[in-house]
């Protein structure tokens, strides 16, 4: 297992950016859950990767399961994201290179609207013109999210650092240039479709913000799933099995490995990675375990 490395500064990193709009009231249930097969247990918890000042406290459950745990599992490191190494590897994916711009893969009808929508901002599409959909994806999702208050460091972020100080062991499934490869091929093929898709979303996202917090809040994942993962599913399946599926299934035999010793972890992931059918819960409940909401 791994000791934090030293402080580190929040940051953002999504697995994707419908991940982050998904707050809360104290009321009956929260994205927490105890996982139990025998004696063994680990606690999971749905995270978002960003917040508004008034998300805190997070829900009490978040800190009856890190009381109780011995050991805290994230997706990735997330002191390793502020480092050089990782800075250089992102602007290595995730920009275009040999001249090439955003402008070369996008038709004059999107390359307008993602310049009509940029202004809004006060911002130039020459400042992001070298990002790749992928990463501009992110950036378009972090003004809008912040343009809408969410400015303090997520659930995770809370938790690592939380860690850190009180010394608790932490571990991770993917290392973070894993999870940079994954982010880099979004829309990879489709790079119109992807853009397009984000700045229609992102229209949307004052209107549909509140009720997927309030899903996450009160961990009520199948008005998530209902309300923000079908479609996403059903529009864009390779998108949604790269991003979610195909992770969750990665992480799956870790997971059992936990449940298979005496000590409890805590493991916290981006929450759509719990909701639906190719959700860790409902895979979990397949393979026999007791999932069990905390309330």
């Amino acid at each position: 297992m791994r000791n934090i490395r030293g402080r580190f500064r929040p940051v953002f990193l999504s697995s994707l950016f419908t991940t982050l709009l998904l707050s809360a009231l104290s009321c009956q249930a929260a994205s927490v859950w105890q996982v139990s097969k025998g004696d063994n247990t680990i606690y999971l918890g749905g995270t978002l990767h960003i917040l508004s000042p008034v998300d805190y406290p997070l829900p009490k459950q978040y800190d009856v399961a890190y009381q109780a745990s011995d050991l805290l599992v994230f997706e990735t490191d997330l002191a390793a994201l502020v480092s050089p190494q990782f800075v250089e590897q992102t602007q290595q994916l995730m920009t275009y290179k040999n001249g090439r711009t955003i402008r070369d893969d996008l038709s004059e009808d999107t390359y307008q609207q993602l310049k009509t929508y940029l202004a809004r901002y006060g911002v130039s599409v020459t400042q992001v013109e070298k990002m790749k959909p992928s990463f501009l994806g992110i950036t378009l999702s972090m003004m809008a999210l912040q343009h809408a208050g969410l400015t303090n460091p997520g659930v995770d972020n809370f938790f690592f650092t939380k860690a850190d100080a009180d010394e608790k062991r932490v571990d991770w499934f993917e290392t973070p240039t894993q999870q940079l490869e994954i982010l880099s091929k979004l829309g990879e093929g489709e790079e119109d479709a992807y853009i397009r898709y984000s700045l229609e979303e992102l229209d949307t996202m004052p209107e549909t913000l509140e009720p997927m917090k309030q899903a996450w809040r009160n961990g009520n994942m199948n008005q998530l799933f209902d309300s923000s993962m079908d479609t996403f599913k059903n529009d864009y399946p390779q998108v949604y099995a790269n991003v979610l599926t195909k992770r969750n299934l990665a992480w799956l035999p870790k997971i059992e490995e936990y449940l298979a010793t005496p000590e409890t972890e805590f493991v916290l992931v981006g929450t759509m990675h719990m909701a639906g059918p190719d959700g860790v819960l409902s895979m979990l409940e397949t393979k026999g375990f007791t999932v069990h909401q905390l309330q």
